[in-house]
């Protein structure tokens, strides 16, 4: 039976179709699984950031798919499936019938990952009365871990309020924005260009946030294999013009799309824009 917690919690979220209907119930088990992790030891070896973490806690405009973590300190050994099984139990307890998928090459490299699935057939026909559903689909949630330890961060303990009262380690605001400037400098995305890092960098120059130089440095030096100790805030504002002036903004609007409300104007976003904005940039 499906927890009364899930039920009015989709009723504030009110999705107005099925689109709509699997990000608001991805985002209601994000929140679970975080719940069932700080329950574990988990955050004592770990830390969360990313896009998720900047929707969750400082409240990030834009749908964020997934559950991005890395590890705080150097020589840490991650067992990840025992803390998948404590997620699969609460989020069953919780009424969401879920598995964990994983394979073999999720345990190689640098980022451990799985994706946790979830059955949402008969709660999306108890939402919308009758709905068109193929019943074997399933909502997906991915969970990596970077095992890379880069110094330089700062952490914050931040309280999630949803479904119950957890404390979650993150990075403080600066430090993701330092994640985040890296991902946008660095990010080879499968041959396409990740919107959403645009976007999110918006997000954060919007808020003057200061950046975390320091971290920003360790991250690009790991990131690009190369010695960054002698770069500067104005190296780094030379690297983002330049970024902008090559990149293509038909198709960051694209890959944003999925993730915003139908209300945002898109036409907002150009180049100049873009490139005009770094005057703002400021390092902690």
């Amino acid at each position: 039976m499906i927890n009364n917690y899930i039920l009015e919690s989709l009723k504030i979220s009110n999705p107005k179709n099925l689109n709509e209907f699997e990000n608001a119930l991805r985002e209601i088990s994000q929140k679970i699984i975080l719940y069932a992790l700080s329950q574990t030891s988990f955050f004592k070896n770990v830390a969360f950031y990313g896009g998720t973490c900047l929707r969750i806690f400082h409240n990030l405009d834009r749908f964020s798919e997934d559950l991005d973590f890395q590890v705080i300190s150097e020589n840490y050994k991650l067992d990840f499936d025992q803390y998948m099984s404590r997620c699969i139990n609460v989020l069953e307890s919780y009424g969401l019938k879920s598995v964990v998928y994983s394979k073999p090459d999720y345990d190689t490299g640098e980022v451990r990952r799985r994706y946790i699935k979830i059955s949402h057939y008969d709660l999306a026909n108890e939402y919308f009365e009758k709905i068109s559903l193929n019943k074997e689909k399933l909502i997906s949630i991915k969970i990596e871990v970077s095992t890379k330890y880069i110094p330089g961060a700062k952490y914050e303990m931040k309280l999630l309020n949803s479904p119950m009262f957890s404390y979650i380690y993150c990075f403080d605001y600066g430090s993701l924005f330092s994640g985040k400037l890296n991902a946008l400098l660095t990010r080879n995305w499968r041959e396409r260009t990740k919107g959403r890092d645009y976007y999110d960098y918006m997000f954060y120059i919007s808020h003057n946030v200061k950046f975390n130089l320091e971290y920003l440095k360790n991250k690009l030096a790991f990131s690009l294999d190369k010695d960054t100790s002698n770069y500067t805030i104005m190296s780094i504002k030379e690297l983002l013009i330049n970024k902008f002036i090559e990149s293509d903004f038909n198709a960051i609007k694209d890959d944003i799309i999925p993730f915003i409300s139908s209300d945002y104007n898109l036409d907002s976003l150009d180049k100049n824009m873009f490139i005009n904005s770094v005057d703002l940039l400021e390092c902690e």
